[in-house]
């Protein structure tokens, strides 16, 4: 990789991240308007007591949300799913919660006909999709597999409707999906399956599909995963192999192209590791790629211990600043970009 001078912003001694092979002095501190904002997390700990998320920015200023720790909401809830400046969560008693964190507003969002029991359906997979143009509105849309009908069974909360339906989608094959791998792209919602694939639904036009993911992907159990990226909303997915992440966009025609390859050196040892000419990820164990979510091309990587944001365009990287506890190499992360979009109204049922 070639690096322009004039593309980057000199970062102080406050990111040590030449331990994980990226020269601290090519680590910006803050990303454009509409790229990934920080992540929304739980520890181990938190999750044992039951308490609120925690917020941990990308960059070394404070974090513009006015409450990280969404006080503001009746109950503690997990967040499970973002979606163009909004945040889904997950409360006790099949509890679901809307809230835009960069405006503090929230909705309550009904409870489905049916409990949904996450402990006992491991499953059940959820996703928002905000759509946050005239008029503003969003769907919770949760997912699970129906092996009598041979197919999946979507139930969707509509906020213009206010209410819960249910709708069967019956599919050459039914595999599981695979928890916390919800994303939404263009009014769409993604997850992976166990096949590997990609089950889509349309919560507007009532349409659901399964898609093959991009080539290589699942292979030997090389991890992926989806995300948004770029004006347009389209799908991506993120891939690492053994000696590349890769990063593939979805097409009209359900085509997959690559964006972009980043060659990955892993190096043994427990020694800081020194970025190598025209390497742009050096790290003692492979990336793990997480969800992620920007009107900008750019994919969230897990490195080292670290969490990077990295611009495709630009290469230019930010990490995020974890202010107490970070959560583990297995933990859940949520991308969340911060705007003032918006919340569509909840229709009274």
């Amino acid at each position: 990789m070639e690096f322009d001078e004039s593309e980057w912003l000199l970062a102080d001694d406050y990111f040590a991240v030449s331990t994980i092979g990226i020269d601290a002095d090519w680590v910006i501190t803050d990303g454009d308007e509409g790229a990934v904002s920080g992540v929304f997390f739980h520890t181990v700990a938190s999750k044992l007591r039951g308490s609120r998320p925690s917020y941990a920015p990308f960059g070394r200023l404070p974090t513009d949300l006015a409450d990280p720790s969404l006080a503001f909401l009746p109950t503690a809830a997990s967040a499970r799913s973002s979606s163009r400046g909004l945040l889904l969560l997950v409360g006790p008693w099949s509890t679901y919660y809307v809230c835009n964190p960069a405006t503090a507003k929230w909705r309550t969002i009904p409870r489905p006909p049916r409990p949904h029991l996450y402990c006992r359906t491991p499953s059940l997979a959820l996703a928002l999709v905000n759509l946050p143009d005239g008029p503003a509105r969003f769907y919770v849309v949760c997912a699970d597999v129906d092996e009598s009908a041979g197919g999946y069974r979507f139930q969707i909360f509509s906020s213009p409707s206010g209410t819960w339906q249910e709708w069967f989608a019956v599919t050459t094959s039914a595999d599981p999906i695979v928890p916390c791998s919800g994303v939404s792209a263009a009014g769409v919602a993604y997850w992976r399956t166990s096949a590997p694939a990609v089950l889509a639904y349309d919560p507007e036009a009532d349409e659901a599909r399964v898609l093959p993911p991009p080539p290589g992907c699942g292979d030997a159990g090389g991890p992926w995963e989806l995300g948004e990226a770029g004006e347009d909303g389209r799908l991506c997915c993120t891939c690492v192999t053994e000696s590349a992440v890769v990063v593939y966009r979805l097409g009209p025609s359900d085509e997959w192209s690559i964006l972009d390859s980043l060659p990955v050196t892993v190096v043994g040892g427990d020694e800081a590791v020194e970025q190598e000419s025209g390497v742009p990820i050096a790290c003692r164990a492979p990336p793990r790629p997480l969800r992620f979510e920007s009107t900008k091309l750019e994919v969230v990587l897990w490195v080292d211990g670290h969490v990077l944001a990295v611009d495709l365009e630009s290469h230019r990287v930010r990490e995020v600043q974890f202010d107490g506890p970070a959560p583990g190499d297995v933990e859940d992360l949520v991308s969340y970009v911060s705007t003032e979009a918006p919340m569509g109204p909840v229709k009274s049922s």
